[in-house]
């Protein structure tokens, strides 16, 4: 028996990287694992090499910037499989920029913000967007499950997916989005402080993870696998997706009952701020 069977579980950003390995992650434990992306996919990546995720998954379209569509995903979720029991608020992140004033169009272009008119207009746009798909999205998902998990039996759990951007210490680079994860934190907190004991609320927040966009944006050409860039990460190493999703199935498990908005760092102990400018290197070569 899994730890998670019979839940049904919502994760969205599950086209790629951090979301593929909590999908992954929580269909081993059992789960039932609808997944999210903007554009349309067969299925969850991976999950038919999980010994029966290919029948207890399924990827649906969702553009999060738009709540009816929300909306309309969780009612099709619970049309579906009658309940929703765990929601993992994955999808969101943003590319690092030199100077927080002027945005590049190739950085606009790579974030997938919408395109300005002038250098003011795509500056803003692309801060905006941040903020929209890693503060305020998360909150939108996360009220509109909490409204189906309060009419159920038993504790649903919420996990929202933040940075170590969002540190108190700032985060030069990556402004709007780590004061974006900084909000989602805070609003971790809140949420879990209203909504129990219908749902727990917890966060985790990830330092540099190996992902395909993590090697293709931050690693530099010069240092692929990463050796030099650890150096100051303490473990000496990324994080892999697949610690964070078994970190998601503790945190939905009976093990965790008691853990209720907190926010837990996930970056083998790295210092804030100090991969900042290495991080840069990629994005000024591309410039």
């Amino acid at each position: 028996m899994g730890e998670l069977d019979g839940k049904v579980a919502v994760v969205t950003g599950t086209s790629r990287g951090v979301g593929v390995g909590i999908a992954h992650q929580l269909l081993l434990a059992g789960a039932t694992v609808v997944g999210c992306s903007r554009g349309p996919l067969p299925g969850i990546p991976g999950a038919d090499d999980v010994p029966g995720g290919g029948q207890r998954s399924a990827q649906w379209v969702c553009d999060q910037g738009d709540h009816r569509a929300i909306d309309e995903f969780v009612g099709k979720v619970v049309d579906a499989y009658g309940r929703i029991d765990i929601l993992v608020n994955n999808a969101g992140g943003t590319v690092p920029a030199p100077h927080v004033e002027d945005i590049p169009e190739l950085v606009q272009k790579i974030q997938g913000a919408p395109r300005g008119g002038d250098d003011y207009e795509r500056t803003v746009l692309f801060h905006s967007f941040a903020i929209q798909m890693n503060l305020i999205s998360p909150l939108w998902f996360a009220i509109r499950v909490f409204r189906q998990m309060k009419t159920q039996e038993g504790t649903g759990s919420i996990i929202n997916i933040s940075s170590g951007a969002g540190h108190p210490a700032g985060a030069p680079t990556l402004v709007s989005y780590g004061a974006a994860k900084a909000g989602l934190n805070h609003m971790t907190r809140s949420l879990a402080e209203e909504w129990g004991p219908k749902a727990r609320v917890n966060c985790l927040a990830l330092g540099p993870t190996m992902t395909d966009n993590f090697r293709s944006f931050v690693l530099p050409p010069d240092d692929p696998d990463g050796s030099d860039y650890f150096q100051s990460v303490p473990l000496g190493r990324a994080g892999d997706p697949n610690e964070v999703g078994r970190t998601c199935v503790f945190l939905c498990s009976g093990q965790a009952d008691y853990i209720n908005g907190t926010t837990i760092e996930i970056d083998g102990g790295m210092l804030p701020g100090v991969l900042y400018e290495s991080g840069l290197q990629t994005i000024t070569d591309l410039l």
